[in-house]
């Protein structure tokens, strides 16, 4: 069912489309690393870095992240902490922030969590005041959120992943799904198709959607294909995050769809 907004959720919407036009271009935060890799023992730091030319109020949350149906689901945790949860940092001031387990863990599994670092607004103007005469007159601040992924590498070496492909064909479409048996994350950035022989089939159609396959777990793919060539023997290819070159899967590691 389609939900028609009214005309007060309309006015608000506008409202914030114009609003979102007036933040200054010059905002930044410098944030390292963007993914955030912790070893075994569950503990690493990210460094935050304010590019503005005003005090910036930061505050830390971190995440459950599971894949659950295909799905991403994100859920409070009090197990994978961050340190300081809330800070104020000067124009080009730095601040490192700590993350672990309050108790570190021996983990079979690579589990994944989310940071987000959110901008906190620290005023609200619309004409300079006598309070802050140099606040900028017509600018509204909003909260903006960085989400950064954060993985816990299992205990021991030679974590990877192992993926398990399955295919089925529908009216229009071809789905495509990657389980991942494996203790590590498969980061792909494309999934496709081609119904081509030999070792280097041209691709033909394909998902360009950038998705992350989390250790026992699965995604998915709903690639449009003519109804006319649905039938067709396709084959899958796809590239992972580090890879520039197409794999191709063999027909001996496509699984029938919805197999354990």
């Amino acid at each position: 069912m389609v939900q028609q907004l009214g005309m007060p959720a309309c006015l608000a919407m506008a409202c914030l489309a114009m609003a979102v036009l007036a933040i200054s271009a010059t905002a930044a935060t410098t944030i390292r690393p963007t993914v955030i890799d912790v070893p075994a023992n569950g503990r690493a730091i990210v460094s935050v870095r304010n590019e503005r030319e005003r005090e910036v109020l930061y505050q830390v949350t971190v995440l459950d992240w599971r894949v659950v149906e295909g799905a991403d689901r994100h859920e409070a945790t009090e197990d994978f902490i961050a340190s300081p949860p809330l800070f104020t940092l000067g124009p080009s001031a730095s601040q490192i922030v700590r993350i672990g387990f309050r108790n570190p863990v021996q983990l079979q599994v690579e589990q994944a969590y989310r940071l987000i670092l959110t901008e906190v607004p620290t005023q609200v103007s619309s004409v300079p005041t006598q309070i802050d005469p140099g606040a900028e007159a017509g600018v509204i601040e909003f909260t903006l959120q960085h989400l950064l992924p954060v993985f816990v590498a299992p205990a021991g070496r030679g974590a990877k992943p192992a993926l398990v492909w399955s295919m089925n064909a529908e009216v229009d479409v071809v789905v495509i799904r990657a389980k991942n048996l494996g203790n590590r994350r498969a980061v792909l950035n494309m999934v496709g198709l081609s119904c081509q022989i030999g070792p280097d089939p041209e691709l033909e159609y394909a998902s360009k959607r950038r998705l992350t396959v989390l250790a026992q777990s699965w995604r998915e793919w709903r690639i449009a294909v003519p109804a006319g060539k649905i039938s067709l023997p396709w084959r899958i290819l796809y590239i992972t995050n580090d890879g520039a070159k197409p794999t191709v899967v063999s027909d001996a590691e496509i699984r029938a769809f919805n197999s354990p």
